[in-house]
């Protein structure tokens, strides 16, 4: 049976929706204020390693579980195929490791859904190259263990993350962490806008912009 569509009566006295949409954008836009004063030479240090990275040969492995998998995915597209089309450059070496699914659902049955990205960094990492792990909770395990793994390999490591940082922060040699309570897709927001900035910086610094 279908269900009455509240959508004309504009919530309580006509006003509710609109103060939701006012309300959760200037938090988000709050947010990413407070994250930018505490985290602006963080930000700068991790484009300065990714594009050093780059200008030695290297590669950027992203991964991260569902909403922050299509991120790694938005991040690794815009370094691979372009950021903005004002700026002309090379393509650069940065891969999603969500996107294959024959080795995630194999590595998942054979060896355990905590280890697929560990396993892809042992069979694409290098040692000088950079994993970057995004998780919103800070506890993703197989986040974890792609960073611990890449750090005995002699991988860089970074990580974009939430809450107090989680299990994965003792694991990241550059971190970020987004503050919230229980509110994840905040942390998102802030994640892929901080992506966006990297990028950015790294093709200033590489000469490109």
């Amino acid at each position: 049976m279908a269900r009455q569509c509240s959508c004309s009566e504009g919530g309580d006295g006509g006003t509710r929706y609109e103060e939701i949409v006012l309300d959760t954008l200037l938090y988000s836009a709050r947010l990413k204020e407070k994250v930018a004063r505490q985290n602006s030479d963080v930000v700068v240090a991790m484009a300065r390693m990714i594009a050093e990275t780059f200008s030695d040969g290297g590669k950027l492995l992203i991964c991260g579980n569902g909403g922050s998998a299509a991120d790694a995915q938005h991040l690794a597209a815009e370094l691979t195929i372009r950021y903005r089309s004002s700026v002309q450059r090379p393509a650069l070496p940065a891969i999603a490791l969500s996107t294959d699914t024959s080795a995630l659902t194999a590595g998942g049955n054979d060896l355990g859904f905590d280890e697929v990205f560990a396993r892809l960094v042992e069979a694409y990492g290098r040692e000088g190259d950079i994993v970057f792990g995004l998780s919103t909770s800070g506890n993703s395990p197989n986040v974890r263990k792609a960073l611990e793994f890449a750090r005995k390999r002699g991988l860089k490591t970074i990580a974009l993350l939430g809450g107090d940082g989680g299990s994965i922060l003792q694991y990241a040699d550059l971190s970020i962490v987004v503050p919230h309570s229980g509110s994840a897709d905040r942390v998102q927001e802030c994640h892929i806008t901080l992506g966006h900035v990297i990028i950015e910086l790294v093709e200033k610094m590489l000469g490109y912009a």
